[in-house]
């Protein structure tokens, strides 16, 4: 095991490094995915039921993180920020007691701040996603079962007299690991792909792997091992059991059941592209996202582990990243946040090969002086100096002008959400606050407001309810979503009659719908709902990327009289489903 001098001056050292460089978050905005997470959370605080009365297609542990989020936040913008800044202290705790045992403090404080600036590069589409808490619980996981087998020590006594000694505290621990496993699990499904490493890279001695033997043996009998695994079946039985039952026994069930079990395979479907170069875009994606050199940072810290002996060491870091690229592989989108699991493992691979050259340069150095080579010195120094250059240099840039933006931001929070840099087309930060101020102008917390696009954000800083279980369209333009989800709305529409329906344009989104018509168009192909919208309601403001139509009030009695809703298909034949 590596030893190092002042583990805790390293670790409150990286801290602060990481703070530093996430402190320029607390301007994040709140994007489109955080946007849907606060609506829902802040439904399921008004008593909504998930599914039910507020749709989305990922698993619900997400919904209830937010529901927290929400309830201590309020309806403020920079929650988010907060919250990114809060997980990335936290995540970098976790990174710094993982590594320790097997890199030494100083390439574990190297890591805590490549993951904190491979984070912050990535902007607020990667704040406070399912992604980012599903590592806290994979981490923990860890945490729990390592600490009762540490895989670098071997144990040929440890027998049942051990769980006596300790008793009920080593079993709740054991439990505890398998629950949170379970929660991973309720946060992205895909989770299962650590589940495999996490009960058995614990517990593997990798020692003879330094000595040229390719056998790995267990650091605890088999017959330990598997009363361990018992208990964390338990666990991860009873989270994954107790919320199924939970859906089952409420009205929110039949909901779940279409939405997870029927509907959501064909959403996925739509992210294996159906050609034989399927494998190069993946790569490619893969390659974009981690970047070129952080793969390349991968096999060369396994060669170098391999020549220094030090395998035992950094294989249990090289399994861990293989089942966070496994997990981010799962959906076959390969999206940016998905590889978020990914960033503290390979920040790993940095840290160590960092510590490695700097012990390289420390040897050829004093090998340089020993033997009076004055210009091989001065080359040294030069050499290294150009490579901190080439690694630190636009990031130092990039931090002094996220810095100038967080005062920006400081001086007037509006203008800076207005003017963000950089922001995904679909968010339109600047035409949404012109919207919400618009409705808050206009409308009361008691009028209900239908948003037909990608913007939930103007729901929940608007704070107005969406009558609609929809809090977005995706799934009534996608080629996955169901057609009596379309007559819904519009039979929603029609009874509830919310006063203000808010029509986005300019928002396509091919990789998860199949189609590269925006809300606008794809609502004019929907024609009872295009139907609605004419009779029902008239233009009150128009902006570049929304429209704002206000209901019409009768003369007589301010209600106009309703049209049954036909059984026909909501959309025309060369509607919505079309594909590029």
């Amino acid at each position: 095991m590596p030893v190092s001098n002042h583990p805790r001056a390293w670790l409150y050292g990286g801290l602060v490094l990481v703070f530093l460089r996430a402190l320029p978050n607390l301007r994040y905005p709140i994007g489109h995915d955080e946007a849907i997470f606060c609506v829902i959370g802040q439904g399921l605080l008004r008593g909504q039921l998930l599914y039910r009365d507020l749709w989305d297609i990922k698993p619900p542990g997400i919904y209830y993180v937010y529901a927290i989020i929400v309830k201590l936040f309020g309806h403020v913008m920079w929650s988010i920020g907060v919250v990114d800044i809060l997980w990335l202290l936290v995540i970098s705790c976790c990174i710094f007691y993982f590594a320790r045992p097997h890199l030494g403090a100083p390439a574990s404080a190297l890591a805590m701040v490549f993951n904190a600036v491979r984070h912050c590069r990535q902007g607020y589409i990667h704040a406070a996603q399912p992604e980012t808490f599903l590592i806290l619980c994979v981490f923990a996981a860890w945490f729990l079962l390592r600490e009762s087998g540490p895989s670098s020590v071997h144990h040929p006594t440890d027998t049942l007299s051990t769980w006596r000694e300790q008793g009920w505290a080593l079993w709740a621990r054991w439990f505890a690991a398998g629950v949170l496993m379970g929660a991973a699990f309720w946060l992205k499904y895909n989770a299962v792909a650590f589940f495999p490493f996490l009960v058995l890279v614990p517990f593997l001695d990798f020692q003879a792997w330094d000595q040229g033997s390719s056998r790995v043996r267990m650091s605890i009998p088999w017959k330990s091992w598997s009363g361990r695994m018992l208990f964390v079946a338990a666990g991860l039985v009873l989270a994954i059991l107790g919320v199924f039952v939970y859906f089952r026994t409420s009205a929110a069930w039949p909901a779940m059941k279409e939405t997870q079990f029927v509907v959501l395979p064909h959403c996925r479907a739509i992210g294996f592209p159906r050609n034989s170069s399927f494998l190069v875009w993946a790569l490619r994606r893969s390659q974009n996202h981690l970047g070129l050199w952080t793969e390349v940072m991968a096999p060369l810290s396994l060669v170098t582990a391999w020549r220094r002996r030090q395998l035992r060491y950094l294989t249990p870091v090289l399994l861990l990243a293989l089942a966070a690229f496994i997990c981010a592989a799962i959906p076959a989108r390969f999206l940016l946040y998905y590889f978020e699991p990914c960033y503290p493992f390979f920040s790993m691979f940095w840290g160590y090969m960092c510590v490695t050259t700097w012990e390289g340069f420390q040897y050829a150095r004093r090998l340089f002086e020993q033997r009076r080579w004055v210009l091989a010195r001065a080359t040294l120094w030069l050499v290294l100096s150009s490579l901190v250059f080439s690694l630190f240099a636009e990031e130092g840039v990039r931090i002094v002008q996220q810095y100038q933006f967080l005062g920006d931001w400081w001086r007037n929070p509006e203008l800076s959400y207005k003017n963000y840099y950089f922001q995904f087309t679909m968010d339109a930060f600047s035409e949404q606050l012109h919207v919400i101020d618009f409705l808050k102008e206009n409308s009361t917390q008691r009028d209900e407001v239908f948003v037909w696009g990608f913007a939930p954000l103007i729901n929940f800083l608007a704070q107005r309810q969406n009558p609609s279980r929809f809090v977005y369209d995706e799934a009534l333009v996608a080629i996955w979503g169901p057609e009596s989800w379309r007559r819904e709305l519009v039979r929603t529409l029609e009874t509830k009659r919310p006063r203000y329906i808010v029509v986005e344009r300019n928002d396509p989104s091919f990789e998860m719908t199949g189609t590269m018509m925006d809300s606008e168009q794809c609502l004019r192909a929907c024609l009872p709902l295009a139907g609605l919208l004419r009779r029902q309601y008239e233009p009150a403001v128009n902006y570049t990327d929304f429209e704002v139509y206000e209901l019409k009030k009768s003369p007589e009695s301010g209600v106009r009289s309703q049209r049954p809703v036909s059984d026909a298909p909501i959309c025309e034949n060369v509607s919505i489903h079309r594909r590029r």
